[in-house]
């Protein structure tokens, strides 16, 4: 189970618990498979994120550095070292980086086309 970001949910993830907004009211009851409207909901009531079964956001960032070649990965890694001074327990600090990180990460795929050779896809 993972706290995963509403801009990063996929189409068919399943709710590990109830989607609630800020107010506290649900908007989708655990279990249920998120379609487009779903997350689209999401969003338009402000529920930044929600609770997925098997999937974390940790691992959402290893896959997708996978699916890179490792000299992409490790300039995209030397570019926020550079950017970012070393920080020790700054939780906010923390999850700029990650988002940064993510953001680097989705922009070299889809430059690469989605395909990791660099050729875009038929």
């Amino acid at each position: 189970m993972g706290l995963i970001n509403t801009n990063d949910l996929k189409i068919g993830m399943i709710l590990e618990q109830a989607a609630l907004n800020k107010n506290g009211t649900v908007i989708l009851r655990e279990g249920s498979a998120l379609t487009e409207k779903h997350i689209n909901l999401f969003k338009a009531w402000g529920v930044n994120e929600v609770y997925i079964k098997g999937v974390d956001s940790a691992q959402m960032v290893r896959e997708e550095m996978e699916a890179l070649p490792d000299e992409v990965v490790e300039a995209i890694e030397r570019e926020l070292d550079e950017l970012f001074p070393p920080f020790k327990s700054e939780s906010v600090m923390e999850e700029i980086h990650r988002i940064v990180k993510k953001i680097s990460l989705r922009e070299a795929s889809e430059w690469a086309g989605g395909d990791v050779d660099g050729r875009a896809k038929d």
